[in-house]
């Protein structure tokens, strides 16, 4: 390995770390205690907030798609802060991968241990840039993976698991046929579609206006 390549190396380690520790991994998520085993390969939605709440957003997202990060990374906390965390909304996030490296990152965030496949699809969405156009993606990604507690056994044994990639793509197709999902992201707030957020404030308000009507409706 030249000294370019360990130089590489040593630039993406560093990253990773500091993402973990930004994320959270290093003082809550990965604590003191062992990690768990992985999760049973079954594919299972990643929701916030309570199961009671009278209006649920469904989002359909891609982590490889640069508008779903946006999303994530810009919109997504102040609509936990005001609408997750203070029960007025229940949030589903479902896969809709656009390419092979897509449905990669998403199958190693559901193998990923109990509790820790949210975090990683934070980490990813919040370093896409770094990993999406890698010259070797599935290297950054397989950090991630460890970070949060697979062994490259876990991993080379989740990117091979038929079943769980057939739900995925059982999931997306779904989406389209029986929703009409054309894109990502695209969320179903109640019964209500929304398409084409923008980043930042205006993606902010523009889903909030969907939120307050469905919420105001619900009540």
């Amino acid at each position: 390995m030249g000294s370019w390549e360990m130089s590489g190396m040593r630039r993406r380690t560093t990253l990773f770390a500091a993402a973990v520790m930004a994320a959270g991994f290093a003082s809550g998520v990965m604590a003191a205690d062992a990690p768990k085993a992985p999760a049973p390969v079954t594919y299972k939605e990643f929701i916030w907030g309570d199961a009671k709440a009278k209006v649920t957003v469904i989002e359909y997202a891609s982590l490889t798609c640069p508008h779903c990060a946006d999303f994530a990374n810009t919109v997504f906390p102040d609509i936990k802060k005001n609408y997750i965390d203070t029960g007025k909304i229940r949030f589903v996030f479902r896969d809709y991968p656009l390419d092979g490296l897509g449905m990669a990152a998403a199958a190693l965030a559901r193998c990923a241990p109990e509790g820790r496949g949210a975090k990683m699809i934070e980490l990813m969405y919040k370093n896409q840039l770094e990993w999406a156009r890698a010259a070797s993606p599935i290297e950054p990604l397989k950090g991630y993976a460890a970070l949060a507690g697979m062994s490259a056994t876990d991993v080379d044994a989740c990117l091979k698991n038929e079943a769980l990639l057939k739900e995925i793509k059982d999931i997306q197709s779904k989406a389209s046929s029986l929703y009409g999902v054309q894109s990502t992201p695209t969320f179903y707030v109640n019964d209500e579609k929304v398409e084409g957020l923008a980043a930042g404030k205006a993606g902010y308000d523009a889903i909030t206006k969907v939120l307050d009507k469905q919420v105001a409706k619900a009540k």
